[in-house]
């Protein structure tokens, strides 16, 4: 057997070569660590000694292809495969691969994969390897542990001990706490105390850092990424240890220089997981009544100070500057409520809706890669008890094991979606077309923003009824929470999650109403309304169908559809987004806004990608809403993340445009919209709105041509440039510069009067155009920066607009660049008058000769 796992051992470095030695040597070192660790008083029988020993030689074998070979077929045909192949993929395209990506990926691509999986897998994978066989060249079979009899008595004992070097202690003491009778063919004395033994295997394992593992000869021909440089280097550096009152000392004569001062601080906490292991490893022995090690721990590893005294720093000072966070549950409540999301409690909602649509969402995707259908829902409701009312929001979605309710949920900053413990408990979910809204692991403790009481009850697809359960917050984050099994009358039928949250007084107002914060223009309005028209408003673009009512209640409909933003009337999408249904008697808007939403409805387009996909639908506002107040509809469109609206709106839109966020309290969006497709959108918009007939405002013309530009579009027929004969279409602009040698464009400052409390159109001058040089954001809100980079705003924005004029008018090559015009400084000039008195001002000037 020796030989045979040799050989397999020898091909670790051709796959993994960045690790430091898992060969041989590394193999026939454990024996010698673990009679120093275990010392005199704990002695083997021969059976005990084979299994471990086997075990030895079995625990890394998995690190290498062609051990996934003999345990069945190799690593790409492990049904971890596609998991984590695509786990690669998202990192590397930064969104879920397309089936044929998976298909056919990079070879590098499918190496790092590879890799991970070697890594990930090899513990479990040294549980089969001591049964598995192959074909020899002259067609016998062969195995690791040649002997069948041996084999066959001892063969699954070796690979658990070899697995178990993985496992967490709870796990070991469970599965090998009881030693194992002995075969047939034994004398009755050899029974195999497989705790024993496998706390042997994992604290040599975790012990053996020395030069031995780290040659220098091969960390000098191999090609080593940085991360593994390190821990190479102090490998090389640490001597073989030795025992001193019941401590193993590590040491490294030659120390560590200030360039080195990472390898130092690899050694130090390697050293500390060593240190763990043995305490942990006399923990499990104490309390199991057996013999103690005569290693309990390492020496010098109690402080940096400590250990810079077996290890010295040359020239630098080791000082534990350790990131620290005493007060958790304040972090959790501050940054998981309102420092992040402000004083607005339907954030909260918001986003418990959004996590419920997540796991739908996922649900979804797994039946559809796994060749089948799931239509997933999500139902939202009040529940009225002695203790008051209650909010519950559940789904029907992947629903979650035991370990992720105490363990992923709570990992605050952690998203769970695509953590390994989640993804093992659904495999092909990281390879699936899910993708999910929440990524920061932060939105679930917004729940108490709601209340302190919260319950979440969830069953995972794996299992039945029986194994639901039930995560209790009793007093906010301040208390633990309690995680029980659920008893057979909370039991979930099906998969999926519920959480409930007892509501704070303030929020409840009589009998169904709720008191909500919403934000328009700046400005917080008070308002009361039902729950139902509140969730229309903070989730305007659902990916899951929505229902109000649940748990037994007697009336449950479904008032939002999957997707149904884009088949809707347009007077219930307008609704939706301007909230009006929440805010028609608060006084916000003026009496005709019901007839200027309908007008618009009308108008309603909706907008795809250059695949084809709905990205939007959304019309260009050509009626002023309101004198004061949302005057060209600022907060009557909005930009989703997700399903769920942001403060994010389009200038001069009206309707929804989906989008991704980058903020963890997704108050900000980005529209996916590609610049092609909006321009197209925004050009038709332009095109009928030229030729229906209808007279527009000037003012709003010129309001609305920054935003037209800016978004890629065409202005067409609408005057937005303004010159002393008046205003002109961008046809006409271009006649009228192949008239002059030399324009200027005047700041907007510079073209009106100030009158009282009105702005007065002057008279420009002759060779004088006006437009807003100061750029038009298309997007209000934090973000600004779409669908034109500020790097392109002379280049494509409104002075590109006037530069493309210019070239055609004074037929110059598309490489002429006027960005220094833009930037020099021309000093100032008669630009305009009034009532007969000049007006001096900056302005760019535009001479023909300049560029000829």
């Amino acid at each position: 057997m020796h030989k045979r796992a040799g050989e397999l051992a020898g091909e670790i470095s051709r796959d993994l070569p960045e690790f430091t030695q898992h060969d041989i040597s590394h193999l026939d070192a454990l024996w010698e660590l673990a009679d120093l660790i275990a010392g005199p008083d704990v002695t083997l029988n021969p059976a005990e000694g084979f299994v471990l020993g086997a075990s030895i030689l079995t625990h890394d074998l998995a690190m290498s292809r062609a051990s996934h070979v003999l345990a069945g077929g190799g690593i790409r045909a492990r049904a971890e495969w596609p998991d984590a192949l695509a786990a690669e993929l998202r990192k590397h395209l930064g969104r879920a691969p397309y089936p044929a990506e998976l298909a056919a990926p990079a070879e590098d691509i499918a190496t790092r994969a590879e890799k991970f999986l070697l890594r990930d897998l090899h513990a479990s994978t040294a549980e089969t390897l001591p049964t598995s066989s192959w074909v020899t060249q002259d067609n016998q079979t062969a195995y690791l542990i040649a002997d069948s009899e041996i084999r066959s008595a001892y063969g699954r004992l070796v690979g658990a001990v070899a697995a178990s070097h993985h496992w967490n202690y709870d796990h070991v003491v469970d599965t090998l706490g009881s030693p194992v009778g002995v075969p047939g063919f034994a004398p009755v004395n050899w029974t195999v105390d497989t705790l024993l033994l496998a706390v042997l295997l994992r604290t040599a394992d975790a012990a053996h850092l020395d030069p031995s593992r780290a040659p220098d000869l091969l960390a000098a021909v191999r090609d080593l990424p940085m991360e593994s440089r390190d821990h190479w280097l102090f490998q090389s550096r640490l001597q073989r240890p030795y025992l001193k009152n019941d401590r193993l000392v590590f040491t490294a004569s030659q120390g560590f220089g200030r360039d080195e001062m990472n390898a130092w601080w690899l050694a130090f906490d390697a050293l500390r997981v060593v240190d763990d292991e043995l305490r942990n490893a006399d923990s499990v022995l104490v309390e199991s009544g057996r013999t103690r090690l005569a290693a309990r721990g390492v020496s010098n590893v109690d402080s940096p100070k400590s250990f810079r005294d077996v290890s010295p720093c040359r020239d630098w000072e080791p000082v534990a500057a350790e990131i620290a966070v005493n007060d958790v549950a304040g972090l959790v409540e501050r940054l998981g409520g309102r420092e992040l999301y402000g004083s607005d409690w339907t954030v909260a909602l918001r986003e418990i809706i959004a996590n419920a649509c997540d796991a739908v969402k996922a649900r979804e995707a797994l039946a559809e890669y796994r060749g089948r259908s799931f239509h997933g829902s999500v139902s939202v409701w009040l529940d009225r008890s002695n203790d008051g009312i209650w909010l519950a929001c559940s789904d029907n979605g992947i629903g979650m094991s035991p370990s992720v309710m105490g363990h992923q949920l709570l990992d605050f900053g952690c998203s769970s979606w695509l953590a390994p413990a989640v993804t093992r408990d659904n495999p092909g979910l990281v390879a699936s077309r899910f993708n999910p809204t929440g990524r920061f692991g932060i939105g679930f403790f917004s729940v108490f923003m709601m209340g302190d009481r919260v319950q979440v009850i969830s069953r995972s697809q794996k299992g039945g009824p029986a194994d639901t359960w039930i995560l209790e917050f009793g007093h906010g984050v301040n208390v633990r929470p309690c995680l029980r099994k659920a008893v057979p009358s909370e039991e979930l039928d099906d998969p999926g999650t519920t959480v409930r949250v007892l509501l704070n007084d303030t929020i409840v107002i009589g009998e169904s109403d709720l008191s909500a914060k919403i934000d328009k223009d700046s400005v917080s309005f008070e308002v009361s309304a039902s729950l139902k028209n509140i969730l229309e408003y903070i989730m305007p673009a659902p990916e899951i169908d929505v229902y109000f009512g649940g748990n037994g209640q007697s009336s449950v409909e479904r008032f939002m559809a999957k997707d149904d933003w884009l088949t809707i009337d347009g007077v219930t999408l307008i609704n939706r987004v301007m909230g009006y249904r929440i805010l028609a008697n608060s006084g916000l808007y003026g009496e005709h806004v019901e007839e200027w939403i309908s007008h618009h409805a009308n108008r309603l387009q909706v907008i795809h990608d250059v695949g084809g996909r709905p990205i939007g639908r959304a019309a260009l506002i050509d009626r002023v809403l309101s004198r004061d107040l949302d005057r060209w509809g600022k907060n009557s469109s909005t930009v989703t993340a997700g399903p769920a609206r942001t403060s994010t709106a389009v200038h001069g839109t009206v309707g929804l445009f989906v989008g991704t966020t980058e903020r963890a309290a997704r108050d900000s969006a980005r529209p996916v919209a590609d610049r092609q497709s909006i321009a197209e959108w925004i050009s038709a918009q332009v095109e009928e709105l030229s030729s229906s007939g209808k007279k527009l405002e000037p003012e709003w013309i010129e309001d609305i041509a920054g935003a037209i530009i800016e978004l890629g579009g065409s202005t067409g027929p609408l005057a937005v440039w303004r010159t002393k004969e008046g205003w002109l279409t961008q046809s006409e602009l271009i006649d009228w510069i192949s008239q002059r040698d030399c324009v200027y464009v005047i700041h907007p400052v510079y073209a009106y009067a100030r009158v009282g409390m009105q702005d007065i159109l002057v008279d420009l001058v002759d060779d004088a155009v006006y437009f807003e040089i100061g750029r038009r954001r298309a997007l209000t809100g934090r973000v600004t920066d779409w669908p034109l980079p500020e790097t392109e705003f002379h280049s494509a924005g409104i002075p590109g607009a006037f530069g493309n004029a210019i070239r055609k008018a004074w037929n110059l090559p598309e490489t002429v660049d006027f960005e220094s015009v833009w930037a020099r400084d021309g000093g100032t000039r008669k630009v305009s008058a009034y009532q007969g008195e000049d007006i001096q001002g900056d302005a760019a000037e535009f001479k023909r000769s300049d560029f000829l």
